[in-house]
């Protein structure tokens, strides 16, 4: 009788404090202050670039960023001191299309220069040259590399480049449409996603070269890959926002602007959000899923 007792206070008691984890709570979270929000990625392709500028939003707010214009923004070279300006848009874009491909040159170092009223933004960054790609190709699979149900699933057969210290960023396009959630943001160092650098100039390992979706791939779609060899600065940042991203459950901390590459050079109390970076591209070929 004794015993049943026991077990039964220590069940309410266990019950009441689980229970107790479920009290909400309420949070002053300070009056929220507008950034400017700089989103610049360049490729050395002759494809249109953008640079993007926001203001940001407050933590609670479920609202649209919104669109900023500066006086002038662009990209300067520093080997021949060529600036290329960038031409607005509307709704904070600005773009730029090269009269060629390779107007940004591998090795050179390019600087972001924007200009607005009594402000200048700046950050630098280094085109480094992108890898080759042997082949893009689908398999239809009873089950995918990573639990995936029945379907086509895609291949990457790519090599990291020779010489320890690269950093890649893998993009994938569904139907031309470019996937960006949380889980779509897949990125290596050398040939995989450590640093110890014992694959260099091998073969992308399978949970980058077979990862790129959850889904599979059904008849008709089609599916591109990208892949951007970038900054350690920048790898290092997305690395920081797939954290944050993914950051739920039990061991989840609280979320925190990421550190931007960008400062504003007359006021350095002025802090920008966003990320600066040049970056060497290559491309595979569209697959069409029979």
């Amino acid at each position: 009788m004794t015993k049943n007792i026991f077990r039964l206070s220590f069940a309410i008691i266990a019950a009441l404090s689980f229970s107790s984890c479920e009290d909400s709570i309420d949070l002053d979270l300070g009056t929220p202050v507008d950034q400017i929000v700089i989103d610049a990625v360049i490729n050395q392709t002759a494809d249109t670039q953008f640079i993007k500028i926001t203001k940001s939003i407050a933590y609670l707010d479920n609202g649209t960023y919104k669109g900023y214009e500066m006086d002038t923004v662009g990209i300067l070279d520093t080997s021949n001191f060529v600036f290329h300006q960038f031409t607005y848009r509307g709704n904070g874009v600005y773009y730029f299309v090269p009269s060629s491909a390779n107007v940004f040159k591998f090795g050179s170092t390019y600087q972001l220069i924007a200009k607005d009223g009594a402000d200048t933004y700046f950050s630098q960054s280094t085109l480094n040259s992108p890898t080759s790609i042997d082949s893009f190709t689908y398999a239809y699979k009873e089950r995918g590399s990573f639990g995936g149900p029945k379907g086509n699933y895609i291949t990457l057969w790519a090599k990291d480049k020779v010489g320890k210290g690269d950093f890649y960023w893998f993009k994938l396009y569904r139907n031309d449409s470019l996937q960006a959630t949380a889980g779509d943001i897949l990125i290596a160092q050398d040939n995989s996603t450590t640093a110890d650098g014992k694959g260099d100039g091998d073969l992308f390992i399978v949970p980058i070269r077979d990862n790129f979706t959850s889904r599979p791939f059904i008849s008709g779609e089609t599916a591109r890959i990208e892949i951007l060899s970038i900054t350690p600065e920048l790898y290092y940042y997305l690395n920081l926002i797939s954290t944050q991203l993914n950051n739920t459950g039990l061991f989840a901390v609280p979320p925190s602007n990421i550190p931007s590459n960008i400062v504003c050079v007359n006021d350095q109390k002025k802090k920008v959000l966003g990320f600066f970076s040049m970056a060497g591209k290559v491309s595979t070929q569209k697959i069409v899923i029979p």
